[in-house]
């Protein structure tokens, strides 16, 4: 009777502790994306183009083809690095113990949204319904051909896991931004971008991807275009990161 009483309290132990382990692995896996702290910053508005010109006879008829590049007000790029560690604080953002992570061993993505506060609990591929508001609360007309869901018309991209909900490869809405001034194969960019919403907050998604090379030839852990509203004097954005060793 002892013997089978010991042997029942040793299985309500074990079922006990693998309870506990599994509620400290879903705090683990279910941690939301961060705010993030800028500590540096250079803004680059491209080259101005000198107009060409040219002195012909009066009286002859001159045939040309004109070529302009103009810059695109529209979107904004964001590039560049990171660093971070993970953290046990409390709310007042005392630590009790924390892990740096290396530069080079940092794994996760990066998120950047016009909205401060995102619900990440209902994170998820976007809908047309959100685009559509977005591009109506940037001044763009869907149909033209850098609009938000002209822009983002691929759909191939990888997983991406966020606060423990996962999208899906091949799922969301889509692009990717350039290597070495040139375009890459969606399937295999090096700097794929999704769209994510929180049922009503657009959110621009994408890897980190570390100390790769960047559209213009740099190193860069990552790199995305975000909208903006040309009737503005500017668009605010804030920047999430979810984070691993």
């Amino acid at each position: 009777m002892k013997k089978s009483r010991r042997i029942k309290k040793g299985v309500l132990q074990v079922l006990l502790l693998m309870l506990a382990i599994g509620a400290l692995m879903v705090v683990f896996v279910n941690a939301d994306p961060t705010g993030t702290s800028i500590t540096y910053n250079v803004t680059d508005s491209g080259a101005s183009a000198s107009p060409s010109n040219r002195t012909d006879d009066g009286g002859t008829i001159t045939t040309l083809v004109l070529n302009a590049v103009q810059q695109n007000n529209n979107w904004k790029a964001y590039l560049g690095n990171i660093t971070g560690a993970l953290t046990l604080d409390d709310s007042a953002g005392n630590t009790i113990f924390d892990w740096t992570l290396s530069a080079a061993g940092i794994t996760g993505e990066i998120y950047v949204s016009r909205a401060s506060s995102i619900t990440w609990s209902s994170i998820n591929c976007t809908t047309i319904a959100t685009v559509g508001t977005e591009e109506t609360a940037l001044g763009m007309a869907g149909g033209n051909i850098d609009s938000i869901r002209s822009t983002f018309n691929e759909s191939i991209h990888p997983e991406i896991v966020t606060a423990g909900r996962t999208m899906p490869a091949n799922t969301c809405n889509a692009t990717s931004t350039f290597v070495s001034d040139a375009r890459e194969d969606q399937s295999s960019a090096m700097y794929p971008e999704v769209l994510m919403h929180d049922g009503s907050n657009l959110v621009y998604a994408t890897p980190l991807n570390q100390d790769q090379t960047a559209f213009d030839g740099s190193s860069a852990d990552f790199q995305l275009i975000v909208a903006d509203d040309v009737t503005a004097a500017s668009t605010t954005y804030y920047f999430y990161a979810e984070i691993s060793g």
